[in-house]
């Protein structure tokens, strides 16, 4: 385990953030590597290949999540399980909130994190399903 890569993990959560903000599916697409794969509830489970659908994938979140009223989103409970020395699962509680700063939804995910050139980009996610 290297302790170094700790802010790595810190900055992609924080970068995600910011990314979120823009409601830019491209821009949160960067936050993560290829072949991505996404497991949700259930049965949900997509792999993606190409950057551009795993823009498209993210946009018609946001873009779900900004006609709620979303406005922003905020992350707490980080906790981090490292895989060696180049992987982690890095797990988090997301708080998607409105401009008066009120809880639209949240949930919990756990991501799990490969680093290149000291910084971390996911490789697969998957939602905690109560």
């Amino acid at each position: 385990m290297d302790e170094e890569q700790d802010p790595a993990i810190r900055a992609f959560f924080g970068d995600f953030v910011a990314a979120f903000s823009s409601f830019d599916g491209d821009r949160v697409a960067e936050k993560f590597s290829l072949p991505y794969l996404a497991k949700g509830p259930g049965d949900a489970c997509k792999v993606f290949n190409s950057g551009s659908d795993l823009a498209a994938y993210f946009q018609s979140y946001l873009d779900d999540y900004h006609s709620q009223g979303c406005r922003e989103c905020h992350y707490s409970s980080l906790s981090i399980n490292w895989l060696g020395s180049e992987c982690a699962i890095a797990s988090v509680t997301w708080d998607l909130v409105d401009t008066a700063g009120t809880s639209v939804t949240s949930w919990s995910e756990s991501y799990m994190l490969s680093f290149g050139s000291g910084k971390a980009l996911a490789f697969a996610t998957v939602d905690h399903v109560e």
